[in-house]
C-alpha cells in the first residue's frame, strides 16, 4: 500500500563516523584495506596499457593541454565516452609524478580506495531498509570481499565502474535524504556518474524499485518523480550506441534476448554461490548460449526462484527488494541491449559490480528475520570462505597479464579470447628479451605464443612466426627459418618484411629456383619489395 509521505533517512552517511558505528565502519574500511592491499605493485594488464588506444594513453591522461581538454569531452576515446574517469586518472597520474611514486601503484590502490567508500555507501544507503545493523555489517562485507568483486578492484580500466558507481549511490543518497522537493545535486552526480561509465543508467532503474517496491510509490507517481534521471540515461544510452556500433552478425533477433538475460541470471548466481572458477572471458557469446540444447530449458529456473520469492512476499519483503536491484544492477549488459563485448561473451564478473548491492541487501534481510544461529554461524562462515577465496586465489592472479590470462584461458568454452590475449603477452615479453639480445628466452616465449594463438588470429600470429623465423636466422638455422616465414607469408601474404626474408634466406640456402619464384610471384601480386631485393637476387643467383 502506498505511504502518504516518503519518510526522511534514518541513517545518514555522517552517522559512520559516530561511537555507535565506529567499530562497524573501522571493519569496513580495515578489512578489504587488508585484503587488497597486495595490489599495490601489480603491473597493468589488458586496456589498461596492452596498446596504443589502451586508455592511459589517452591524450589528455598523457598531456594536460586544454586542446586536449575540449578533445576529452568532445570526442570518445577507445570505443567509449568516460571524460570524467579520464579526467580523474591524468589528475592520478599528475599526483603520481608529484609523488615520484610508480603509477600503477597509485591507480591500483585508488581502485581499493573507491572500492571502500562503495562499501560505506551501500552500508549507509541499504541502512534505510535494515534495522540489525550487524546483519547489515555481514551484507556489506559481502559486497566488498567477494571473490566476483576481485576483477572491478585489481584491473585499473574498471575504475571507470568505481568511480560510476560511488557517483550514482552518491546520487540515490542525496535523492532520499531531498525526496521532498527536487534536488539539482543529486542530478548533476548522476550525470558525472554517467561521464564515468554509461551503465550507471542503473541508477534510474534503482530509484524506481525502490520508491515502488520499499516506499509504495503508484506507478504513474513514481515515473513523475524518475522522468528526470531517464529523460539524461536516454540521451547517453542513444550517445553509447551510437559510439559503440556493434555488428548483427553478433547479435540474436529480439524474442531470443529474454531467454539469453534469463540464462545470465542463471550463470551469475552459479558464480555467487560458488565463485571458484571465476575469469576475464567466459565466450558465452549469444550467438553460442543460442545454438545450445540447455539455452531455453534453463530460462526456466529464474521464474521457480522469482515464483517463490513472490510468494513468500509479505513475510520477506525485503528480500523481493533485493532480488529486483539485482536484476537491475545488470540489465544494461544482459542481452536485451546490445554492447561490443558481446561478440566475446554475453556476461563477465564486471558487470555484477552495481548488481551486488542487491546481493549485499539479500544476505543481510536472511540474517535480519532469522534467529537461527547455525544459519548465521554458516553466513558468517561463507563470508570467511569467500574472503580467503579473494585474497590468496583471485587476487594474486591479477599480479601480471601473464598470470591472469593463464589462468582465463582454463575457463573459456571456446579457444577464443583469453587464449588470443595470452598469446599477445607471451610475443611481447618474448619481444622484449629479444631487444634486450637474450634469444634463447625469447624463442621460449614466442613457441608458447604460437601455441596459444586461435588459428583466425591470423595477422597477429603472423607477425610472431616472423619473429621467430628472424631469430632462427640469426642463429643460422635457414631451414627452420623458412619454414616460419613460408608459413607467416600464408597468414599475411602481402607482407613485404616476410617475402624479402624468405627470398634472403632461400638465397643462403642456394635455393635460387624458389628465391625467382617467391621474387615473381610477389611482381605478379604487385607487391613491390625492396630495392635491394632484386639486388641480392641477381647477385647471388645469375640467371
Amino acid at each position: 500500500m502506498a505511504k502518504s509521505k516518503i519518510p526522511p533517512l534514518s541513517f545518514k552517511f555522517s552517522d559512520l563516523f559516530t561511537a555507535d558505528y565506529r567499530l562497524i565502519t573501522a571493519l569496513l574500511i580495515a578489512l578489504p584495506l587488508l585484503i587488497y592491499a597486495q595490489v599495490w605493485n601489480f603491473e597493468f594488464v589488458w586496456d589498461d596499457n596492452a596498446s596504443s588506444k589502451a586508455h592511459l594513453y589517452h591524450p589528455f591522461v598523457l598531456n594536460q593541454t586544454f586542446e586536449n581538454f575540449i578533445r576529452l569531452f568532445a570526442q570518445p576515446y577507445f570505443d567509449m565516452y568516460i571524460p570524467v574517469t579520464y579526467l580523474f586518472w591524468s589528475g592520478l597520474k599528475g599526483l603520481s609524478e608529484l609523488l615520484s611514486l610508480p603509477l600503477n601503484s597509485v591507480l591500483h590502490l585508488t581502485n581499493v580506495v573507491v572500492h571502500i567508500i562503495n562499501g560505506l555507501l551501500v552500508f549507509t544507503i541499504l541502512r534505510q531498509f535494515v534495522v540489525d545493523k550487524k546483519a547489515l555489517l555481514i551484507g556489506s562485507l559481502f559486497f566488498l570481499l567477494h571473490p566476483i568483486q576481485v576483477e572491478v578492484v585489481a584491473f585499473v580500466s574498471e575504475f571507470r565502474s568505481l568511480l560510476a558507481f560511488a557517483f550514482s549511490l552518491s546520487a540515490l543518497y542525496i535523492y532520499l535524504k531531498n525526496q521532498a522537493k527536487f534536488g539539482f545535486l543529486s542530478l548533476f552526480l548522476f550525470i558525472l556518474a554517467i561521464l564515468s561509465k554509461p551503465s550507471a543508467v542503473t541508477l534510474v532503474a534503482f530509484i524506481f524499485v525502490i520508491n515502488y517496491f520499499h516506499y509504495g510509490v503508484k506507478f504513474s507517481k513514481n515515473i513523475k518523480k524518475i522522468l528526470p534521471f531517464a529523460v539524461l540515461a536516454l540521451i547517453f544510452i542513444l550517445i553509447a550506441r551510437w559510439e559503440q556500433f556493434v555488428s548483427p552478425d553478433y547479435m540474436i533477433v529480439l524474442w531470443q534476448r529474454p531467454f539469453a538475460w534469463l540464462d545470465s541470471i542463471v550463470f551469475y548466481l552459479v558464480k555467487l554461490i560458488y565463485p571458484y572458477h571465476l575469469g576475464l572471458s567466459y565466450t558465452l557469446s549469444p550467438q553460442f548460449i543460442s545454438t545450445q540444447w540447455w539455452f531455453y530449458p534453463l530460462a526456466i529456473v529464474p521464474f521457480g526462484l522469482g515464483y517463490l520469492l513472490w510468494i513468500k512476499r509479505q513475510i520477506y519483503p525485503l528480500l523481493v527488494l533485493a532480488a529486483v536491484l539485482f536484476l537491475a544492477g545488470f540489465f544494461t549488459t544482459s542481452g536485451f541491449v546490445s554492447f561490443v563485448f558481446q561478440k566475446y561473451s554475453l556476461v563477465a564478473d564486471r558487470y555484477l559490480y552495481f548488481a551486488m548491492i542487491g546481493v549485499a541487501l539479500f544476505v543481510a534481510a536472511i540474517l535480519e528475520k532469522s534467529d537461527n544461529k547455525i544459519k548465521q554461524g554458516l553466513i558468517v562462515a561463507i563470508l570467511l570462505v569467500f574472503t580467503s577465496l579473494s585474497a590468496f586465489r583471485q587476487i594474486p592472479l591479477w599480479q601480471t597479464p601473464l598470470s591472469i590470462w593463464s589462468h582465463t584461458k582454463q575457463y573459456e568454452l571456446i579457444k577464443r579470447y583469453a587464449h588470443e590475449n595470452l598469446a599477445a603477452m607471451l610475443f611481447y615479453r618474448g619481444d622484449e628479451l629479444r631487444k634486450a639480445g637474450n634469444n634463447s628466452q625469447a624463442l621460449d616465449y614466442f613457441n608458447r605464443s604460437i601455441e596459444q594463438y586461435p588459428q583466425y588470429s591470423k595477422s597477429n600470429l603472423s607477425v610472431v612466426l616472423g619473429q621467430r623465423g628472424v631469430i632462427f636466422f640469426q642463429q643460422k638455422k635457414y631451414h627452420k627459418a623458412l619454414s616460419d616465414f613460408t608459413q607467416a607469408i600464408e597468414l599475411t601474404p602481402r607482407s613485404t618484411q616476410l617475402i624479402s626474408n624468405k627470398i634472403l634466406t632461400l638465397l643462403i640456402l642456394k635455393k635460387c629456383k624458389k628465391a625467382y619464384e617467391t621474387f615473381n610471384l610477389a611482381g605478379k601480386n604487385k607487391i613491390k619489395l625492396q630495392a635491394g631485393t632484386l639486388i641480392d637476387l641477381q647477385k647471388n643467383c645469375a640467371k
